[in-house]
């Protein structure tokens, strides 16, 4: 269609329907990061979720759309996931359970790199990535949904969950996801969405409370501290009045065991995780923990063996010799978990990864246009919120973590001015009819804003 003057009308900007792939990737996101099948035993079929993976992935392949492409392989980000899964593989032979290690690489890490692959590559745009903060959203709501309706709040004022995710794990998704609001709160966002974001965050903050989590408690501070100190993009009046209308949540949600309990991270001295307080304590177990890297630092203990380094490494275990019980610990503090697990190497690489997708995120913040640099800050604020709760829990390999990443290298690439010339199915083009001149035709992004 062209106007009076000649020139074609513009077309409307396409709005990135559901396809095979991301229906496939959103039942794949249900499963590896929000655990369906551990709150539905209806779902918990053998070998779903490695089936899920292979039909995404084989989906991906297939798929002859453009605009998904994998041409960031050598992000430092991706350089450095590639470099850590290296070394998960090379720590199998030496691992001090060879088939636990080998079996966690093959059906757990591996998996998460995918994801993280597939995540990114799968995004075409913007309104992609809004449908991606959404299912992170309804993830987390149903996880808090399903473990509040099955268990119950024990006497120490705390969720007692059986399920995949303790509640420390489930106050680092809550906290992690919480600044996605923030995104989907924007246009295109309507009343009722709205609403349902406002509903939500009222029942998360009700979860977070009942966690009882200190871990999750600092990683809020962290987040909110972000959001109300270098957040930009939106005033410092609706910062505040977020940032307030969090803690007045939190506040007013919380029981005075919950204070209890948050209170003692004043006194660290007088908790059981201080050094000498007890042998399964924080303190001691990080102190084994670095132990066991220097012990092992070329390739560590194994993949996921930390638990097993504590049963057969710590001289406290010695114990069970006579008969006597000694808790095979997790490390609770993802760096000590790498380090410990894949030895310097794999330390190094992992203090690599987070610093890269800061970076990254930071030089979109910085440099892109449009709702770029929106999404990176958003994206920041619940990388900070992972960081700081995994300073006390083995999160070093969560699949939620590499969805973040995947996300954040999916933004890179459709933030970059080469993709945003290079949207034949995104943009239409504004064409001059030859009779009157043989200008080239102009991408309509340097028109007006398609979004």
């Amino acid at each position: 269609m062209r106007s009076a003057n000649g020139v074609a009308a513009a077309a409307p900007a396409e709005r990135l329907k559901w396809d095979a792939l991301q229906v496939a990737l959103a039942i794949l996101m249900f499963l590896q990061v929000w655990r369906v099948q551990d709150l539905f035993p209806v779902l918990a079929l053998s070998g779903l979720p490695i089936l899920a993976t292979c039909v995404t992935l084989l989906l991906f392949v297939l798929d002859r759309d453009r605009r998904r492409r994998l041409n960031s392989l050598t992000q430092p980000v991706v350089l450095a996931t590639l470099g850590l899964l290296g070394m998960a593989a090379l720590s199998v032979p030496g691992s001090l359970y060879v088939g636990w290690s080998l079996d966690f690489l093959v059906k757990g890490y591996l998996r998460a790199v995918l994801l993280m692959f597939l995540v990114a590559g799968s995004i075409r745009g913007f309104a992609d990535l809004r449908r991606l903060a959404g299912l992170q959203m309804a993830g987390i709501l149903l996880y808090s949904v399903a473990v509040t309706a099955q268990f119950q709040v024990g006497s120490n004022g705390r969720l007692q969950v059986l399920s995949f995710y303790d509640v420390n794990d489930l106050a680092l998704l809550i906290v992690s996801t919480l600044p996605l609001v923030l995104y989907l709160w924007r246009r295109p966002a309507g009343l009722v969405v709205r609403f349902l974001l406002t509903a939500a965050t009222v029942f998360l903050m009700m979860t977070l409370a009942k966690t009882g989590s200190r871990g999750g408690f600092v990683a809020f501070l962290a987040v909110t501290a972000y959001l109300l100190l270098r957040f930009r993009g939106i005033s410092g009046a609706k910062r505040a009045g977020a940032v307030a209308l969090l803690a007045i949540l939190l506040v007013g949600t919380a029981s005075s065991s919950y204070f209890e309990r948050i209170e003692t991270i004043l006194h660290p001295s007088r908790d059981y995780n201080w050094s000498g307080a007890s042998e399964v304590g924080r303190m001691e177990i990080w102190k084994r923990g670095i132990g066991y890297m220097l012990s092992h630092p070329v390739f560590g203990v194994g993949a996921k063996s930390f638990a097993v380094a504590e049963g057969e490494l710590a001289p406290e275990a010695r114990i069970q010799r006579y008969g006597r019980g000694f808790k095979w610990s997790e490390a609770h503090n993802a760096f000590i978990e790498i380090g410990a697990e894949l030895g310097v190497m794999g330390l190094i690489l992992f203090v690599t990864l987070l610093v890269s997708a800061f970076a990254l995120l930071s030089r979109i913040r910085r440099r892109a246009m449009g709702e770029a640099p929106f999404l990176a800050q958003t994206l920041i604020a619940s990388l900070i919120g992972v960081v700081v709760a995994s300073m006390f829990l083995s999160q070093a390999y969560s699949a939620y973590l590499y969805t973040l990443l995947g996300m954040s290298l999916g933004l890179a690439r459709i933030a970059s001015p080469a993709h945003r010339l290079a949207r034949p199915t995104e943009h239409s083009l504004v064409t001059v009819p030859p009779r009157v001149t043989g200008t080239l035709p102009l991408p309509l992004s340097l028109v007006r804003d398609h979004r």
